[in-house]
């Protein structure tokens, strides 16, 4: 194969360095690392195969050699590295953990859903200590179970149908407006 090299295990010779001067040039591509059963163990993409060489010893991954193929700078290169995933199946490359947002809910659904405000479910999220399960960018998802639970035990406490948290530093209570019915922020007039 044109573009294999195998990694040298002391020294460097010039020829090597020589023959090797397209790793220190920028260009995207697609990379193999080979153990030494001749077994392909992991498949990259990179613009700095060099670079990425030296991330992978590092990171202690351990190949006897590697193979590259240059690509074009329109190319693909995501599903160009799923196919060649699909096809070798490397130990090294993990399957990418997708979560599915059904079942779970947003601040702005249960917000929705429960008639919050919110600014009153930031600072009762903080105050009874409900936590995510897991965030997508800047959304954060909670289990419909454990919303319902806080929930409850936020209502539990409402005292005469009103205030439930007293005096923070930018507001007086937190509670159900008797008007709306609307979990709020009760804030100084």
């Amino acid at each position: 194969m044109k573009n294999e090299q195998k990694i040298p295990d002391q020294r460097l010779d010039l020829d090597y360095i020589l023959d090797s001067a397209s790793l220190f040039q920028s260009q995207p591509c697609l990379y193999y690392l080979i153990n030494a059963n001749e077994e392909v163990i992991y498949i990259g993409q990179t613009r700095s195969l060099y670079s990425q060489l030296m991330n992978h010893r590092l990171a202690g991954r351990n190949f006897a050699r590697f193979s590259y193929f240059p690509c074009e700078e329109g190319d693909d290169l995501d599903a160009l590295e799923q196919e060649a995933i699909a096809q070798f199946k490397p130990i090294l490359n993990k399957p990418s953990v997708t979560y599915s947002t059904s079942g779970y809910l947003s601040k702005h659904l249960i917000c929705l859903k429960h008639n919050i405000t919110p600014v009153a479910f930031e600072h009762l999220r903080k105050t009874f200590g409900l936590q995510s399960v897991y965030s997508f960018g800047n959304t954060k998802y909670y289990k419909p179970e454990d919303v319902e639970a806080w929930l409850k035990r936020f209502r539990g406490l409402v005292a005469r149908g009103r205030h439930v948290l007293q005096a923070g530093s930018d507001y007086l209570a937190v509670g159900i407006s008797t008007r709306t019915k609307q979990i709020q922020l009760y804030k100084e007039r």
